[in-house]
């Protein structure tokens, strides 16, 4: 659970610059942590990442090793430098960049589909792959994590959440990154020459608002983002220690230490969950996030874990409109408290059985809270939204790997529709979860969702006017009703006059 104290936009880390005299033959930059990102939560392992600007001189002709310390910024600014984390390259002296032979290409822990060849892993050495050759138990030292290339340098500096995974953390340091402000400083030396050094503070505490959502495809990344930027969410694009991406043709991923990262930015604070186009297996936002949220309890804080869908289902939507075809745009809106289901949109009249969400939707009704039409014998296709749940914590198994699956959730709709004039009873059960099809040459790729749906119900196509009241529940992996995903809405029908 998150502490109560929350850092505001005021408390962000300062970013300043300090270059000793007569560096002028070399300048280095801190990129990473961006000052964007440079509030982090207790105990996170981050990469300090730049580059190198030599000024034409090559590596070889100066050969610069990198040094990143973490102090107490309170202290250093008192110019009492005690680091509490060193970090540092060692550079081949005949080429200037760290050498081939330093990196552990055959590390078991990086991910099975993490198909990268020795040639490129050297261009862009991970951090977390560094150490000495000839002492294979280097390996496990955070103090040799650092590499550097001719255009730049990264390092791994650890927090603690990873100190029990291929370290020897726990012979070194007294004691985790905690709640502090911190000033990280990188120094470039050549030959024992103070070259250049830069400096950023940062603060271990955490974040106030962050944002929870899978960031695919590009038209829900845009408007997730833009939703975060204008209320001061933070969205996570620093890379976490464990996902080493620059200069890569793909992540060269260690996942037992980025999950383990980025799970834990979300132990603390507000999170601001987008339930759209999230998949049961191989998605973050489902297995790593959420995952670790349902496995600590934080699904029950309805307080401080907050959902959100698009009001009509999608990012936008063509329909068809009385003069011609039109697109409606769709807005971010967040469910209330306990609220379990919620409907997005209804489209009448026939539908391909497939879901093409950029294709025409035809004749849409947008608020099916206040009715929805429709005549003798056509369908009406609901759309809409259940939020996960906190499960019993026997349903959350830890996988081993950073991942958790979640055994519980609302996977069904009950309806009862009720003719009360007529006495006429219709009871439907539809299970949740929705496919989208982008492609229509190749239905066999699908992207699922299981906390939308997509519901067909079939009218009856006796004549006469009649009116039903539609109510639901909510059913769980089990079976079992789930308080909160009760509603209420009526469907007329209207035969054609």
């Amino acid at each position: 659970m998150k502490g109560k104290i929350l850092l505001t936009a005021a408390l962000t880390c300062l970013c300043a610059l300090a270059a000793p005299r007569g560096a002028e033959a070399l300048k280095i930059t801190i990129d990473i942590p961006s000052v964007e990102e440079s509030v982090m939560e207790s105990g996170r392992d981050f990469y300090v990442a730049g580059r190198i600007d030599r000024e034409g001189i090559s590596p070889a002709d100066q050969p610069v090793d990198i040094r990143v310390e973490v102090a107490d910024a309170g202290l250093m600014r008192d110019n009492i430098r005690r680091p509490l984390r060193v970090v540092e390259s060692r550079v081949d002296s005949a080429t200037g960049i760290t050498p081939r032979r330093d990196i552990y290409f055959r590390y078991e822990g990086k991910a099975p589909w993490t198909k990268l060849t020795p040639e490129q892993l050297t261009l862009s050495p991970p951090p977390d792959l560094v150490y000495r050759h000839g002492d294979p138990d280097s390996f496990y030292d955070p103090r040799v994590k650092a590499a550097v290339t001719e255009g730049g340098y990264a390092a791994l500096v650890q927090g603690g959440c990873t100190k029990d995974y291929d370290s020897s953390y726990r012979e070194l340091y007294g004691e985790d990154l905690g709640w502090r402000y911190y000033r990280v400083t990188v120094s470039a030396r050549c030959r024992g020459e103070l070259l250049d050094e830069r400096y950023i503070d940062v603060m271990f505490g955490s974040v106030p608002d962050k944002l929870l959502s899978r960031f695919s495809p590009p038209a829900h990344m845009k408007k997730a983002t833009e939703l975060a930027r204008a209320k001061g969410w933070r969205v996570y694009r620093d890379p976490f220690p464990g996902y080493w991406s620059a200069a890569l043709p793909r992540p060269c991923e260690i996942p037992l230490r980025w999950r383990a990262n980025d799970s834990l930015e979300y132990m603390s604070g507000f999170v601001h969950t987008m339930l759209y186009n999230i998949p049961e297996e191989r998605c973050a936002a489902q297995e790593v996030e959420l995952g670790r949220i349902a496995y600590e309890g934080r699904l029950f804080r309805g307080d401080e874990i907050f959902f959100y869908c698009y009001d009509i289902g999608e990012p936008s939507l063509k329909y068809a409109a009385w003069d011609g075809e039109r697109t409606k745009e769709g807005e971010l809106t967040r469910l209330e408290e306990g609220e379990l289901l919620r409907f997005t949109r209804a489209e009448v009249g026939a539908r391909p059985k497939s879901y093409y969400p950029t294709e025409n939707a035809g004749v849409v009704d947008w608020n099916v809270y206040d009715s929805v039409a429709a005549r003798p014998g056509e369908s009406v296709t609901l759309y809409g939204v259940t939020p996960p749940i906190q499960p019993m914590l026997s349903d959350v198994e830890e996988n081993g790997d950073g991942s958790f699956t979640i055994k519980n959730r609302i996977a069904g709709v009950r309806y009862r529709l009720e003719e009360k004039s007529l006495g006429e009873l219709i009871e439907l059960e539809f299970p949740t979860g929705l496919e989208r099809f982008y492609d229509p040459r190749d239905e066999k790729w699908a992207s699922p969702s299981i906390y939308e749906f997509r519901h067909e119900i079939k009218l009856p196509a006796a004549p006469g006017k009649r009116l039903y009241t539609v109510s639901t529940e909510t059913l769980d992996s089990r079976g079992e009703k789930v308080i909160g995903g009760e509603t209420l809405f009526y469907l007329w029908l209207r035969p054609e006059k």
